[in-house]
Order: structure tokens, then C-alpha cells, then sequence
């Protein structure tokens, strides 16, 4: 009751207004999400070769098949500051339609209901300090308008630093043993949809890849909101 009423007079003096076009009432409205430029150009998540799709080139090896970016920040400033707003001014509202933004860019075809959607996982002392998983969110609204199975296929067992922070190379050695299996997810000959909000050198993707492919699983493809 108490934290209900301090929300109210927080909005009452500091009323929520959208990212986009400053109407009062939400984040990110659907308005301004349904205007969202989609990506035309896709790229191999590893070398960043233009391709057709996001499939990793044929010539790059990695455990992530391929990569699905959304948007981009230069057609679309907006995007940029409703993923901050929910990263780290932790509005958890925003992830609803910027759910709607990652499934709005692949075809709802190609991803029948044998897939199966997961989101990157967050440490647990991360995941109690901002009170939610922002890209558990986002792969819970994939999965639902994409009529897609979710599941919390893999744990975070290291409390990393943070990837924005680091060069490729110590990205890479931050998340070194950082992810495990779930117990109780079985992997084997899955296509799974890897969610997480922005992928810079999709390094924390790869990570989470080469579980899933250890564990049996036939593909991952990450889907991202954008390239950071």
C-alpha cells in the first residue's frame, strides 16, 4: 500500500511521458513503437557482412547461427531512449511494445511453434537489484504475439561486469564460464530464439550459444532490439 501510494504521488509530480512523443501515460505508447523503422539489412553476427537474413556467413564458425537486429538507432532515436529508460530507469512497462518491435521484425512463418523463445539470463543479485530481467520481458512479449513455447533455458552463474564497459577481448574473458543449463530444460534438437535488448559485439549471445549447443540443441539465432 505504501509503495503503491509513493508511485502515485511520484507520477503525480514527475507524470510518465512517451520516449517518442511526450504524451503523457506511458513510456514508449504503441503509437510511436508501431512507427519503428525495421531493419531491411541484416548481417553475419560475426564478421558483420551484409547478408539476407542474419545467418552467420558460411565461412565465420561460432555457436550462434545467426542474428536478427530489429532496428537501428540512427533511423530511430526513439528506440534508443526507451531501452535506457528500461534498462536502467528500470520501467518495466516498456517491454510490452518493445516486444512488439523485436516480433514485428521477423516473419511470424519462420518461426513456427517448434521453436522456442529464451531470454538471456541475469545473475540473481543483478536480476534483485533492478527488480526484473529486461530481456525475460522482452521474450515473454515475443513469445506470446509469435504464439511461441518460452523458456528459462539457461542461469547465470557468475555476476559479471558489465560488457558495455569492456573491449571484445575482455568481454569474451568476463563471460568465461558465466552460463549453465537449466536443470530442467532439455535442449535437444530445439531451434531457439535467444532474446536479449542490444547486442554491441553479440558476444554475450555466443556465450549463451555454445551452452545450448553443447546441451544438444539443432540452432540459436539471437533477436535483438538493436546493435549497440
Amino acid at each position: 500500500m505504501l509503495a503503491k501510494f509513493k508511485n502515485t504521488i511520484l507520477e503525480i509530480i514527475f507524470p510518465i511521458r512517451c520516449v517518442g512523443c511526450r504524451a503523457e501515460g506511458e513510456w514508449f505508447c504503441g503509437n510511436c513503437a508501431a512507427k519503428i523503422v525495421a531493419n531491411e539489412k541484416q548481417f553475419c553476427p560475426i564478421c558483420w557482412s551484409e547478408n539476407s537474413g542474419g545467418r552467420r556467413c558460411e565461412n565465420c564458425s561460432s555457436a550462434l547461427d545467426g542474428l536478427r537486429v530489429a532496428a537501428s538507432y540512427r533511423e530511430n532515436p526513439e528506440l534508443a531512449r526507451a531501452i535506457t529508460t528500461l534498462k536502467y530507469k528500470f520501467s518495466k512497462n516498456l517491454a510490452q511494445n518493445l516486444g512488439s518491435v523485436l516480433a514485428n521484425s521477423i516473419s511470424q512463418k519462420n518461426y513456427s511453434t517448434e521453436r522456442v523463445v529464451v531470454p538471456v539470463p541475469l545473475h540473481k543479485k543483478r536480476r534483485r537489484w533492478r527488480g526484473f530481467n529486461q530481456s525475460e520481458l522482452l521474450a515473454q512479449s515475443v513469445a506470446a504475439k509469435l504464439n511461441l513455447s518460452l523458456a528459462d533455458a539457461l542461469v547465470r552463474t557468475k555476476n559479471t561486469a558489465q560488457q558495455a564497459k569492456l573491449s571484445r577481448i575482455e568481454r569474451i574473458e568476463n563471460l568465461a564460464d558465466a552460463f549453465e543449463i537449466a536443470p530442467d530444460f532439455d535442449a535437444k534438437n530445439k531451434t531457439i530464439l535467444l532474446v536479449d535488448d542490444v547486442a554491441s559485439t553479440a558476444t554475450t549471445l555466443i556465450e549463451c550459444a555454445k551452452i545450448l549447443k553443447k546441451n544438444g540443441a539443432r540452432e540459436v539465432w539471437g533477436l535483438v532490439l538493436a546493435r549497440g
